[in-house]
């Protein structure tokens, strides 16, 4: 438990996320489907075969979610959206495929639904900013929590957290988010995600809107222990803006194998050379050689001595200690220089 009453560690079906754990990687398939449940279960498999830890979706009910005001909005994600019931098949499709399925739901009616999934943790969006009883409603549901902060202010994500902790659930994440598609590199700010972990000590992430995918690499190197990229199988779709920012078949393998990399280079490790460094040694390290032949008996001097490759002799670090010293052989010039080519 971290001192501001939340976990450092929870489990989400066994995998452990957080302190001292490998990234958890959300494939967030989001409305990706366009009302296809057919292509739902195609992202399930590009987010499977990829590796990613989970696939996530988002739940909704256009009636419930947006009002007569955004008619335009209505309509726009009113094809987007598939029955409850797809749902419990993709649950299952994803229980076939190893991989961890979890949705956001955006309304009361969807939230409810997804209580009876048994999902094994909740994510709140971000366009949930100010809507602090839905967000203890989905805390108070038992499972870890993990909400996303796009358009919050500083003071409206420690109000947040401030909820969250009176519910008594400390098994919250909390992931940085721009609310922006695409969002541009000087508005990326990975900066705050530290603040986040910083000021509140809870498990922080980064919940990505950028075109490629060299932020959420980043993003891995800061710190982050959970990690939110949009996954697509469809790209250049009029009316819709997650594709802009979303991996695909081409390259979601290779954005998720780059960051196991990244992650394997943060390790630190004790100080000296590794295996692979000690062969390098050989070749990449100097001794000292004579600048010139040096007939047997000659009383070796600084200046008769100079450092090049290969490391098989004496190093340049022992330079003190050979100067003044007499050679018991002749010695060519450019010859790796050995102790036992030395008088005692």
């Amino acid at each position: 438990m971290l001192e501001y009453g939340f976990s450092d560690q929870f489990s989400i079906e066994g995998r452990l996320v957080g302190r001292d754990c490998p990234v958890y990687v959300i494939a967030e398939a989001g409305v990706a489907h366009f009302g296809s449940e057919e292509k739902a279960y195609r992202l399930v498999d590009l987010a499977a075969d990829a590796g990613a830890d989970a696939v996530k979706f988002q739940i909704f009910d256009v009636d419930a979610l947006i009002s007569n005001a955004l008619p335009d909005w209505r309509e726009r994600l009113s094809d987007r959206q598939l029955p409850y019931e797809a749902f419990q098949r993709i649950q299952s499709y994803c229980r076939s495929k190893g991989i961890t399925f979890f949705a956001t739901a955006h309304d009361e009616p969807s939230l409810q639904f997804l209580s009876t999934l048994d999902t094994p943790i909740y994510k709140v969006g971000s366009g949930e900013v100010g809507n602090w009883p839905f967000l203890r409603r989905v805390a108070s549901l038992g499972k870890p929590l993990i909400f996303s902060t796009g358009m919050f202010q500083r003071a409206q994500i420690s109000e947040a957290l401030s909820v969250l902790r009176e519910t008594g659930n400390p098994d919250i994440a909390v992931l940085h988010c721009v609310t922006r598609y695409p969002t541009p590199p000087e508005e990326v700010s990975l900066g705050n995600m530290l603040w986040i972990r910083e000021n509140h000590r809870v498990i922080t992430g980064y919940s990505d809107h950028t075109r490629g995918f060299h932020f959420p690499l980043a993003a891995a190197a800061l710190g982050a222990r959970i990690i939110e990229k949009h996954i697509t199988l469809d790209y250049d779709v009029p009316n819709a803006q997650d594709w802009k920012v979303s991996c695909g078949p081409g390259d979601l393998g290779i954005f998720i194998q780059q960051l196991r990399e990244v992650e394997a280079g943060l390790d630190a490790r004790p100080l000296g050379p590794t295996a692979g460094e000690r062969d390098s040694l050989i070749w990449a390290s100097k001794s000292l050689v004579p600048v010139r032949d040096l007939p047997a008996g000659s009383v070796l001097q600084a200046s008769d001595l100079v450092g090049k490759r290969p490391g098989t002799g004496i190093p340049p670090s022992r330079l003190d200690e050979i100067i003044g010293k007499a050679i018991k052989v002749d010695l060519a010039k450019d010859q790796v220089i050995q102790w036992e080519h030395l008088l005692d």
